[in-house]
């Protein structure tokens, strides 16, 4: 699947939007495909996170799970597949960007590969049309705390 970038504009800190971000335990109620997340390590510098999904789409009906690692860094968190029974490829990242006015400018971006049989097309309309629903429910979250 190819990159799947975007970003997101919200009126808190970036230090705001990165506990939200980082925040994995309210993944399963922030985001309806999520239905359980096993936060197995974690570090004021990495995480380690299983996610429990269950996705329906075009008529296709998939449950799985998969555990990445997350880097965080001050205006970064990358993340890398480890492990998963029906991905392949898992990675991305966000970057925090600081406006002048104390706002972020998050900047996002990841790449997922899986061995369903999905075809590619599929796929890819998935991304296009949840990843702006991504991204409203992280700036919502941001902002209503």
């Amino acid at each position: 699947m190819a990159l799947a970038k975007t970003k997101l504009e919200t009126f808190v800190s970036p230090d705001e939007l990165k506990d939200v971000l980082l925040d994995f335990e309210s993944y399963a109620e922030l985001l309806p495909e999520v239905s359980k997340v096993d936060v197995k390590e974690r570090s004021d510098d990495a995480a380690l996170v299983t996610f429990h999904v269950d996705i329906s789409f075009a008529g296709f009906d998939v449950k799985t799970e998969y555990t990445c690692r997350y880097e965080i860094e001050d205006r970064e968190i990358r993340w890398e597949l480890v492990d998963s029974p029906s991905l392949t490829k898992n990675t991305g990242k966000w970057v925090l960007e600081e406006t002048e006015d104390e706002e972020t400018v998050a900047h996002y971006e990841s790449e997922v590969e899986t061995n369903l049989p999905i075809p590619p097309e599929v796929q890819a309309l998935f991304v296009e049309e949840s990843l702006p629903k991504l991204m409203e429910r992280f700036r919502d979250k941001a902002e209503d705390l």
